[in-house]
């Protein structure tokens, strides 16, 4: 499979942050939406196309292992915790004590107030504001993805970009999640290590028999359906981006697709692109 990297050009507030699975979901609907059916055997096939999360542009999360794997000393640990990313060539070369804190979003809570939309006005006798939590980007964030052969990149750049100008995830309709892309020529790809250790940069559910080793957060979703009777589909756990596994094989990416729909089939994607770094297992219980 071959990877690029897209630079993100921010135009509104999110309502949902852009997480992979999500991003995947819309790319899917888009296709099947014009008749496109490239992804129809999407839960028997390998991946043809794997996305990332938003990411700040050339920094990857911190990687989740012990604390005491990135050999910071006992008075720096508290400070130490609030670095969240790392650049991409500490990473792949192993100096973990080298991450750092960006300021890559803030969230803002915004009160909004209910209209009818029989008379364009707020209800006369009851008033019903509520809040409404917005992502604002204060870092320009990257967006991976690898694809095979059934896509081309410039056909990538141009669906995500009709995405974008359709607007991202919640409260898309009123102008939330705006964005465009535009590949970025400078990134060549990840360097290819000789190691055993690996990072994901999207949520994934992994195929427990090529794993040796595995740390990882949790992370929950609750999917909808765009439009159906049945909006809610089946709560799916995973873990979360920035999970560390150590493998038997060499591999690309990691994780499976599961169809996580009620009333009807529904794609999800539950894989990863690998990031290969060196770690000496430094801080690991044996």
């Amino acid at each position: 499979m071959t990877t690029i990297r897209l630079k993100i050009d921010v135009k509104s507030f999110f309502a949902t942050f852009p997480k992979a699975d999500m991003i995947f979901g819309h790319f899917a609907y888009h296709l099947f939406s014009n008749n496109d059916l490239r992804l129809e055997n999407y839960l028997q096939e390998d991946p043809k196309i794997i996305f990332s999360d938003f990411i700040p542009l050339n920094y990857l999360p911190k990687p989740t292992l012990p604390l005491d794997s990135f050999g910071v000393s006992d008075t720096d640990k508290k400070d130490f915790r609030k670095k969240e990313w790392i650049k991409i060539e500490d990473l792949q070369n192993g100096d973990m004590s080298k991450c750092v804190n960006i300021e890559f979003y803030k969230t803002n809570v915004s009160v909004k107030n209910s209209l009818s939309r029989l008379t364009f006005s707020t209800q006369k006798e009851i008033f019903t504001p509520y809040s409404l939590e917005e992502i604002e980007f204060l870092y320009e964030p990257s967006l991976y993805v690898s694809f095979d052969k059934d896509f081309k990149k410039e056909e990538i750049v141009e669906i995500l970009n009709k995405i974008g100008k359709n607007g991202f995830g919640k409260k898309s309709s009123t102008g939330k999640g705006s964005f465009s892309v535009s590949l970025d020529d400078s990134f060549k790809g990840f360097e290819n290590i000789d190691t055993s250790y690996y990072m994901t940069i999207s949520p994934i559910i992994p195929k427990e028999d090529s794993i040796e080793e595995f740390f990882y957060n949790t992370f929950n979703r609750f999917g909808k359906y765009s439009n159906s009777g049945t909006p809610f589909k089946k709560p799916v756990l995973m873990a979360d981006s920035a999970a560390v596994v150590k493998l038997k094989n060499s591999c690309t990416y990691i994780g499976r697709a599961i169809n996580n729909g009620t009333n009807k089939t529904s794609f999800l994607q539950a894989y990863s692109i690998l990031v290969p770094f060196k770690f000496n297992e430094k801080g690991l219980i044996c």
